[in-house]
């Protein structure tokens, strides 16, 4: 996901969580195996909304999401993540280890 949309008149009322579990679960539905998502890193500085919003590192990972890696990616001056939530549960491979 590259980008989490709330209306300025509709922001402020926890709209951004239900709006991301909808998504994984349009995923889940769907067959896909993870969901990837680039959100900032902004460790509760305050970020400018008016420019297109990529979501908080802090609202993924309550939605199940774990950082991956770091980007050189950056939105408003803030540094993006690469964070992922599997949808499937993987076997262990045999002999591996």
């Amino acid at each position: 996901m590259w980008c989490l949309r709330v209306r300025p008149g509709f922001r402020g009322r926890g709209i951004l969580r239900p709006l991301l579990d909808g998504a994984v679960a349009f995923a889940r539905e769907r067959g896909a195996e993870a969901v990837e998502g680039y959100p900032v890193d902004n460790r509760g500085a305050k970020v400018d909304l008016t420019m297109a919003f990529v979501g908080f590192r802090s609202l993924f990972e309550e939605a199940g999401f774990v950082k991956v890696s770091d980007t050189s990616s950056v939105s408003g001056g803030i540094p993006r993540v690469l964070m992922r939530r599997e949808l499937i549960m993987r076997r262990p491979r045999h002999g591996a280890g």
